[in-house]
C-alpha cells in the first residue's frame, strides 16, 4: 500500500508526458485532430479520475497507518480500470480482442433454479406427505467455445426420502453442430422420446404444473421410462419451405433395475445391451403455427437385480408411441402416448401395456390455470414394470394454476386425485409384495425461481 502514491504519481507523469506527444503529433498530422480532441478528453477524464482515486488510496493508507500490507484494495482495482481507459486502443481489431478477452476472462456463467413449497395428501397415498417441503436447487453452465462446440453440465441438489441431502449430475453433454441439420451430442443426456422430458428439465419454474406425470417423473422421484441417457445423440431439424421437420436419433447404455429403481448406467453397461431410440416430428406453418405432432420409439434389455448382484429378471424393452403440443398466445397444450410390447427373457410371454397424458392450460394474463389426465394400464405380470416400486396401475386427475409473479419466478397451486389398482410386485430381494391399491388426493403449493 506504501508504494501505491509512488505508482500512482508515475502514472500520472506518464499519462501527461502521452498528452504532450499526442499535442505534438497533431502539429503533423492535421488529418488526425478530431481524433486526438476525442483523447485528450477522454485522457483528462481519466486524470481527474486517477486523482481522486489517489487522495482516497492516501486516506485509507493513513487510515490503516501501522497495519500489515493488505491485498489490492477495489479502489486500486478500479484505477487500474481507469489507467487502463486511458490508453486508446490503436485500432478497432485490438478493441474487439480485448473484449473478446474480457469475455473469456470473466468465466463461465452459472444459472439455475430452486423451489420451495408443501405438499399435503390423505392417509391411502402410498408416498405419504404433509407438510413443507425444498424442492430442488438445479444449476446448469453451458459454457461457450464459439459456434460449433457445445456443452452443457446440470447438477441437482436435492432431500431425499430419507431427508438426507444428495447431489446429482443430472446431464453432462457435449456437442458439435455441422449445421441446423445436425449436432452430436456425447455423454449423460434427457432421452428425447415424446417432448416433456426434453422440454422440462429439473428446473420447477420451466414447467406449469408443479408435479411431472407421474410414470414421466425422474428415476429417483419413482418414474418407469428410461428418462435418462448415456451415450450419443444425433438431433436436427430440416426445413421444407415454412414447415420442419425435427428428428432424434440415440445409443445408449441399456437400463438396470436396482433397488426398485430404473438406473442409467452412467459408468458403464452392466450387460454390454445398448438401449436404441428415435423421435421424429413435424412443425407445420400458416393458421396451425404452434403445432407440433410425431411418433417416438425405443428398445432395449433390462435386467433386474437384487442389492447382493443376482439377476432377479431380464425383460425386452420394446416401446413405440406418439406425441403432440399446441402453443399459441392463449392456449398451451401438450399430450403423450406410450405402447409397450415387453417379452420375458426366460419364458418368452409378450405383455402389452400402455401410458399416456394429456394437459391443457389457458394463458389469462400472468395466470395460467390448467387440467391434465393421466392414464396407465400395466400388465400385472410384466416384469420390467413389477420390479419397479412405482410400477402400478392408475387414473390420476390434477388441476392448479400458474402465477407468474415476473418472467423469472411464479407461484403454483395444484390439486390432484389419483386411483391405483391391486398388483403382485416384486421387491429388491425377489419377494412377492402385494398392493392393495385404493385412491387419495394431494394438494400441492410451490413458489419457484429462476436465475
Amino acid at each position: 500500500m506504501h508504494s501505491t502514491p509512488r505508482f500512482t504519481r508515475s502514472v500520472g507523469r506518464s499519462a501527461v508526458g502521452a498528452a504532450v506527444l499526442l499535442l505534438c503529433s497533431a502539429a503533423w498530422a492535421d488529418e488526425q485532430a478530431d481524433r486526438i480532441k476525442a483523447l485528450e478528453q477522454q485522457l483528462q477524464t481519466s486524470l481527474q479520475l486517477i486523482e481522486k482515486l489517489s487522495a482516497r488510496v492516501s486516506e485509507l493508507e493513513r487510515a490503516n497507518k501501522g497495519t500489515a500490507p493488505a491485498a489490492p484494495s477495489a479502489v486500486a482495482a478500479g484505477a487500474e480500470q481507469a489507467r487502463s481507459a486511458a490508453r486508446a486502443p490503436e485500432s478497432a481489431d485490438h478493441a474487439a480482442a480485448a473484449m473478446h478477452m474480457r469475455e473469456h476472462q470473466s468465466g463461465t456463467p452459472v444459472h439455475g433454479f430452486a423451489d420451495v413449497g408443501a405438499v399435503w395428501s390423505s392417509g391411502d397415498d402410498p408416498d405419504r406427505r404433509n407438510g413443507f417441503t425444498v424442492g430442488t436447487l438445479d444449476l446448469y453452465l453451458t459454457p461457450q467455445f464459439g459456434d460449433r462446440v457445445k456443452a452443457l453440465m446440470e447438477i441437482a441438489f436435492e432431500f431425499e426420502e430419507s431427508g438426507t441431502g444428495a447431489a446429482d449430475m443430472e446431464r453432462m453433454q457435449l456437442g458439435y453442430t455441422v449445421n441446423d441439420a445436425l449436432t452430436v451430442w456425447l455423454g449423460r443426456f434427457h432421452t428425447p422420446f415424446g417432448l416433456w422430458n426434453t422440454l422440462f428439465h429439473h428446473g420447477a419454474n420451466l414447467q406449469t404444473s408443479i408435479f411431472r406425470p407421474r410414470f414421466v417423473a425422474f428415476e429417483d422421484q419413482g418414474g418407469v421410462l428410461p428418462v435418462h441417457a448415456v451415450g450419443a445423440w444425433a438431433t436436427g431439424k430440416v426445413r421444407l419451405g415454412e414447415q420442419r421437420i425435427t428428428y432424434d436419433a440415440y445409443v445408449a447404455n441399456g437400463s438396470a433395475i436396482r433397488e426398485r429403481r430404473l438406473d442409467p448406467n452412467s459408468f458403464t453397461d452392466n450387460d454390454g445391451n445398448k438401449m436404441l431410440g428415435f423421435n421424429l416430428g413435424y412443425q407445420p406453418s400458416g393458421r396451425i403455427e404452434g403445432l407440433t405432432v410425431g411418433v417416438h420409439g425405443f428398445a432395449s434389455k433390462v435386467k433386474a437385480y437384487t442389492p447382493s448382484g443376482a439377476m432377479l429378471s431380464s425383460t425386452r424393452l420394446r416401446a413405440a408411441g406418439a406425441y403432440f403440443s399446441y402453443e399459441t398466445d392463449d392456449w398451451e397444450s401438450i399430450g403423450e402416448y406410450y405402447r409397450f410390447g415387453n417379452s420375458d427373457e426366460a419364458t418368452g410371454v409378450r405383455h402389452d401395456s400402455s401410458l399416456w397424458f394429456a394437459q391443457v392450460g389457458r394463458n389469462v394474463g400472468s395466470l395460467t390455470p390448467f387440467v391434465r389426465f393421466e392414464r396407465a394400464s400395466l400388465d400385472a405380470a410384466d416384469n420390467y414394470f413389477r420390479t419397479q416400486r412405482n410400477g402400478r396401475s392408475y387414473r390420476r386427475t390434477a388441476i392448479g394454476a400458474s402465477y407468474a409473479l415476473d418472467p423469472m419466478s411464479s407461484i403454483k397451486f395444484e390439486l390432484s386425485s389419483t386411483r391405483e389398482s391391486p398388483v403382485l410386485l416384486i421387491d429388491e430381494i425377489g419377494a412377492l409384495v402385494p398392493f392393495a391399491g385404493g385412491s387419495y388426493r394431494r394438494a400441492a403449493l410451490q413458489y419457484s425461481i429462476a436465475f
